[in-house]
């Protein structure tokens, strides 16, 4: 039995190797969605997996640091698929720097990826919710902004933006409860993504000494953890950072 039949989500970073997944996983269970990422040619290949589950797509290439530019689009998608129920803010990156030779730009892009793009997006989409008293958001953070970033040196900045989402997931989650809206964190730890087969063999026995299941995390399982928030089940949910790293945090 799927559990979003019906709904309408709107995913970002929907181009990614987590974002992608999490498209595909929502449309298995019966949502149609609207996709948001800069890279307009991973969008496509999105939508081929969302339209192969069966469900309706519809994509938007943008910079998600561009607020106006964002409520264009994510005013286009809401149009196209006729309403949206459940936001999924996935897009962000991160950037090794040490903190005692970190530039200002480099400071200020990690907060634009990974904070004011939640910011942009949710402004855009958080309107319509309200308005209908339903809505259902889930904001990827990390396990840095809990553990300050231990698996990856030099993540200060990245870890002090996702650190920001999870404040903004409190906040907001308290602002909006009693208009039927609620909001969310997932705290991922080290993902088993593509990118993670340029590990060497030293660099993944590193990684995984320091996380107790000695298990990276599945992007599958992270899409399922994000079905059960925008589900039925997760009604009584809000204001909750969900850790997903394996025991590391403990």
């Amino acid at each position: 039995m799927v559990q979003l039949e019906g709904r309408r989500a709107m995913v970002t970073g929907a181009a990614g190797a987590l974002g992608a997944v999490i498209c595909e996983v929502l449309a298995r269970e019966g949502a149609d969605i609207g996709g948001l990422d800069l890279n307009a040619s991973g969008l496509a290949a999105t939508g081929d997996r969302v339209r192969a589950a069966g469900r309706g797509w519809a994509g938007a290439a943008v910079d998600l640091t561009d607020f106006v530019g964002v409520q264009e689009a994510a005013a286009g998608l809401v149009s196209r698929l006729g309403g949206v129920d459940i936001l999924v803010n996935c897009a962000g990156g991160g950037a090794v720097s040490f903190f005692h030779e970190m530039s200002p730009e480099t400071w200020r892009t990690q907060m634009a990826r990974n904070l004011d793009q939640v910011f942009n997006v949710t402004r855009a989409v958080l309107p319509a919710m309200l308005a209908a008293r339903s809505g259902r958001i889930v904001n990827i953070a990390s396990i840095a902004a809990v553990s300050g970033g231990r698996l990856v040196r030099g993540a200060t900045a990245y870890a002090a933006a996702k650190a920001g989402v999870i404040g903004l997931t409190k906040a907001l989650a308290i602002e909006v409860a009693e208009q039927g809206v609620t909001v969310n964190a997932i705290a991922p730890g080290a993902q088993a993504t593509p990118g993670r087969d340029r590990d060497t063999p030293q660099r993944r026995a590193a990684l995984l000494d320091q996380i107790p299941t000695r298990l990276l995390g599945e992007p599958e399982h992270l899409a399922a953890a994000i079905v059960f928030l925008a589900g039925p089940a997760g009604v009584n949910v809000t204001g909750v950072v969900l850790p997903l790293d394996g025991g590391h945090s403990i």
